[in-house]
């Protein structure tokens, strides 16, 4: 956890959980778990992660991320990251990513956590 020299936590930089209203507290603990691993994550791209960072400090709720024009920027630029990255993909690469989903969210099933996930037919 980083903190400034003063000894106070750096907005974003807390460690509890988002707590959106209008999710179930599963959703919450998934959004949150999603959040810390892409403000901790040197691959994804800053604007991404400043977006993590203002999401988990309080500052911008789910709601209001696309009406932030640097949350709108993160998402569409992250989102066209992600495609170009999967268009890329072999086949055979794609088809592994599939599976290991499909893997997960049984697991998580059985576990009873979170939602049933069906991916869709192809």
């Amino acid at each position: 956890m980083a903190s400034s020299n003063d000894g106070f936590t750096s907005p974003g930089d807390r460690d509890y959980p988002v707590e959106e209203r209008d999710l179930a507290e599963e959703q919450n603990e998934h959004l949150t778990s999603a959040l810390r691993a892409v403000r901790n994550n040197p691959n994804a791209p800053s604007e991404l992660q400043d977006l993590a960072r203002k999401m988990l400090g309080g500052r911008v709720e789910l709601k209001d991320v696309l009406d932030d024009p640097s949350g709108f920027r993160a998402l569409t630029d992250g989102i066209s990251g992600i495609r170009e990255s999967w268009r890329s993909m072999s086949p055979q690469d794609r088809q592994a990513v599939r599976a290991d989903i499909e893997e997960k969210a049984e697991q998580a099933e059985a576990e009873g956590v979170g939602a049933t996930y069906r991916p869709r037919e192809a």
